[in-house]
């Protein structure tokens, strides 16, 4: 047999020597990023947690020295003159912030100090009603020095974080502003990494400062775990993804000024540790490869060449002309295989004189083969057509162990609703004892209409469960009889949908989502809910089962009016989706893609079923594997009547033949 795909021997010598140093190369690269990859990641994020440690030391200090500051200037103002304030704040300003407000204890501005603004604009602000500030209230409340998380600066109309405190003797308020660069500025210093960057985040999650960017106006990054887990008391995590990106993280949290401070330094690829040496295995691994394919022909070229001399011999050999000689090889596999094709050459001659005389003995043998097999044949065909006999047979044993199956999935199908209605009932018995502790302990009417919505939708479900459990009896029936015999009303569409969505809640898994859409009231149907509300049960489940091995997603119905007296259910996943094959034999009963493993194939025959025979309509599917699928029920807004044999057929079965047996 001829390969598909034939290499010569240097070419797959070549690729030998080329690829055996690449794989060695893999296999070493991983090793060396299985070990180097966690390191890198415990080294940065313990250096993540040491600068955030050594920025909150070094910013509280700072902040320390700022009240310090503020505790000296208080004491000071009510030894100057008021004519001098002003040039006590101002010099006092020039230490790091953008101003410094003198309040009286009405909250009225006395004097100021502002960058960029001049003494007569200052004046005129004076007199101004500060009383609202919330730094100010704290500390007339507390009478000690209290900072603000970021805020808006009334005066100056930027974003900055404030200082107070209080002038004992006068009774005023004292106020700084702090620049958030000031503070940005503090904390580049203390970084000890290219990467390193940091938060200073306050009370509320508002960003006080940002090494890593320049930033406008206010950021709150109050929903990032490691900022609630701050402000809530708990542990910090040590990995945190912001705009899309993942860091490692260190924080630390000052009880005394209630500011975050987060460092981060970006992981994966982002992080320069790992591209390096993520660099320096893929540099390996192309100077192996290029090493490889310069030297791997030369190689390979030296021990093929006596190859190709014993394969020129062989072709002499093969036509006819025996060679005089063969080579030899300094490669000892080589050497002893021209040995043997010597050896074989002489044989060969010798064996061609004996096959002549064995060649007419074999033509007096095929007559005689020939006449023994006109006899098999006719053999066999005898017994072809016995092997036919017992194939009809076997079909029809077939349909039986078919049927048999079928009795089996009817009784799984049973266990859903009848484990369904038992959940929900031993949930009324809960909540009737967690009633009963109400009434002891005094009832409130809110716990009273709580209780009796529960009991109401438990109620409701358990029956749904219990109507379910009887349909599929009545089903089971009409799969042998192609006919229902439940009654026939008219009913809402949209009521049955619900409810029968409702029904299916407990047994679709959590991470499948039912989507039903809006169906008008108006649509309302002459016809049998029963057999409409299986065939919805059974697609459902179909998708449940089937269209979410591993993974997440949702199945969606919608309703729609293609004609006068029509309407259209479509039941449609995004799941896998089923191949052709698949498609073409979905509605065959007991045809199932999970025979073994629960599957039945029952529950689309059954919806085909009651569709065609029953609401004399039709049931189309349509599938792409790996878009989903969507199946497609068309019904007439009337069910036609049945004809007369099918009732003949129904006066004659008794009542007991035709209700559900309840004792199942």
């Amino acid at each position: 047999m001829k390969a598909p795909f034939a290499l010569s021997l240097r070419s797959a010598l070549t690729l030998l020597f080329v690829v055996t140093p690449l794989v060695a190369m893999i296999v070493v690269g991983s090793i060396a990023l299985a070990v180097r990859l966690p390191q890198i990641a415990e080294e940065n994020s313990a250096l993540a947690k040491d600068a955030a440690s050594d920025v909150a030391a070094r910013l509280e200090g700072y902040l320390r020295s700022l009240e310090d500051r503020f505790r000296v200037l208080a004491n000071a103002i009510p030894e100057m003159p008021v004519h001098e304030i002003y040039h006590l704040l101002e010099s006092a300003r020039g230490g790091g912030l953008d101003a410094i407000f003198l309040l009286d204890k009405s909250g009225t501005l006395v004097d100021a100090s502002i960058e960029g603004y001049a003494p007569e604009f200052v004046e005129e602000l004076e007199g101004i009603d500060m009383s609202g500030n919330k730094l100010f209230r704290e500390v007339l409340d507390t009478g000690a020095v209290a900072w603000s998380d970021t805020h808006l600066s009334a005066i100056t109309g930027k974003v900055t974080v404030g200082v107070a405190a209080p002038v004992h003797a006068t009774g005023q308020v004292i106020i700084g502003e702090i620049p958030l660069q000031q503070i940005v500025s503090i904390s580049r210093f203390t970084r000890s990494g290219p990467q390193l960057e940091l938060w200073i985040i306050d009370r509320l999650g508002e960003v006080v400062a940002d090494t890593g960017m320049a930033r406008s106006g206010r950021q709150n990054l109050y929903h990032l775990p490691i900022v609630r887990a701050a402000i809530d008391g708990l542990p910090f995590p040590d990995r945190l993804t912001f705009n899309g990106r993942k860091y490692f993280a260190g924080a630390e949290y000052s009880e005394s000024f209630g500011w975050l401070f987060v460092s981060r330094i970006p992981s994966g690829m982002d992080n320069a540790a790992t591209r390096n040496t993520v660099a320096i295995i893929i540099v390996g691994f192309v100077a192996t490869s290029i090493l490889g394919a310069l030297l791997a022909p030369l190689w390979a070229q030296v021990m093929t060449k006596t190859v190709q001399s014993v394969i020129g011999r062989s072709r002499m050999l093969a036509s006819g002309q025996p060679p005089s000689s063969w080579p030899s090889s300094p490669i000892r596999e080589f050497d002893q295989l021209s040995k043997d094709l010597e050896a074989m050459a002489g044989a060969l001659v010798n064996r061609e004189e004996t096959l002549k005389g064995m060649n007419e003995a074999l033509e007096t043998r095929v007559q005689e083969r020939t006449r023994d097999l006109e006899k098999t044949n006719a053999e066999l065909s005898e017994t072809l057509g016995n092997l036919q006999l017992a194939q009809g047979e076997l079909i029809e044993a077939e349909k039986l162990a078919a049927l048999g199956r079928l009795v089996a999935g009817v009784a799984h199908e049973l266990n859903t609703p009848l484990g369904n209605s038992k959940l929900s009932l031993s949930a009324q018995e809960h909540e009737i004892k967690r009633f009963e502790e109400l009434v002891r302990k005094g009832l409130r009417k809110s716990d009273l209409t709580a209780f009796i919505d529960r009991m109401k939708q438990g109620t409701s479900v358990a029956g749904l469960n219990i109507d379910r459990a009887c349909n599929l009896i009545v089903n089971f029936k009409q799969v042998a009889v192609d006919r229902t015999a439940s009654y026939r009303r008219n009913f809402r569409l949209s009521e049955l949908v619900s409810s029968t969505v409702l029904t299916l809640e407990p047994s679709i898994r959590k991470e499948i989502e039912v989507v039903v859409e809006e169906i008008p009231d108006r649509i309302e149907l002459d016809s049998y809910p029963g057999e409409f509300g299986q065939v919805i049960t059974n697609l459902i489940d179909n998708a449940n089962k089937h269209a979410f091995p591993d993974k997440a997603g949702n199945i969606r119905l919608t309703v729609s009016e293609p004609d006068p007296g029509t309407v259209c259910l479509t039941v449609e996943d995004n799941g896998i989706g089923m191949e052709k094959n698949v498609v073409e034999q979905v509605f065959n009963p007991f045809f199932t893609t999970k025979f073994g493993q629960g599957g039945t194939g029952l529950g689309m025959h059954i919806a085909h079923n009651a569709v065609t025979n029953i609401l004399g309509g039709t049931l189309t599917v349509t599938s792409v594997p790996g878009e989903g699928t969507r199946f497609v029920v068309t019904v007439p807004l009337v069910a036609p009547e049945p004809d007369a044999e099918a009732e003949s057929e129904d006066a004659t079965r008794s009542t007991a033949d035709l209700e559900p047996n309840y004792e199942i």
